[in-house]
């Protein structure tokens, strides 16, 4: 999937000429909406300047950034001078494209950046899974735990749920078994175990920690220390 953030009409039929499929947005709030909605790894153009505002799509990407670290984020603008402030942000900005460089330049330019850009994105995809054996009852499953995002408990039942890129699986299993089977399980609650991998904050005062893909997930008192040992990406009060 292509997101463009660009508020001249103009410029967005010039480069919609090079590239097929693209989401196109002139507000950023908009934008924002929808890049934040996509779960998956995408390719994010953006103009510098919208609305007369110069700084309006760097604070975008800034916002970007927040949530998503993967998606290649293409800088199109006329504002070249700016180009220092991307790394100053930690943008990280796969390109920089000069909308007023001859038109041969340009595109060349922009199919040569959706190209690298697409390849970061496959290579992304075919990251090697990194499989982990778990008992089903009698019987024993694999999971990518690249894909494995957190399990829960099905009350009532001896079973247990597997939340993953590709759904729900219930196993025959207990919280506690999973959150001892690999180091990168933590159990916050008596109902939940959590791939450390898939922690974007844990809210201390709140006691919630919300998930990648923006799952929120309670954490109990009894629990909490483990949260501190595994040292997690970012803890707010």
């Amino acid at each position: 999937m292509i997101y463009l953030l660009e508020d001249d009409i103009t410029q967005q039929k010039r480069i919609k000429q090079y590239i097929q499929h693209i989401h196109t947005f002139t507000s950023p709030a908009n934008l924002l909406s929808a890049v934040l909605k996509d779960k998956t790894p995408k390719i994010i153009l953006l103009d510098l300047e919208i609305k007369d505002v110069i700084y309006a799509g760097l604070q975008t990407a800034q916002l970007i950034r927040k949530n998503d670290i993967i998606s290649p984020i293409i800088i199109v603008t006329t504002h070249c001078e700016l180009s220092w402030h991307t790394f100053q942000h930690h943008i990280s900005a796969l390109d920089f494209i000069d909308k007023s460089q001859p038109e041969s330049a340009f595109a060349q330019q922009l199919k040569s950046a959706i190209y690298t850009a697409d390849q970061v994105l496959k290579r992304y995809d075919k990251k090697s899974p990194n499989l982990i054996t778990i008992r089903n009852g009698a019987h024993l499953v694999q999971f990518d735990l690249n894909h494995l995002s957190y399990v829960s408990s099905n009350k009532g039942t001896h079973y247990i749920n597997v939340f993953t890129k590709n759904g729900v699986s219930k196993i025959r299993n207990t919280i506690k078994t999973i959150a001892s089977s690999h180091e990168n399980f933590i159990q916050i609650h008596a109902s939940f175990c959590i791939n450390r991998d898939f922690i974007k904050q844990y809210l201390k005062s709140e006691k919630i920690i919300e998930l990648t893909d923006g799952t929120l997930l309670p954490v109990t008192r009894k629990f909490q220390h483990h949260l501190i040992q595994f040292k997690t990406p970012t803890i707010r009060t």
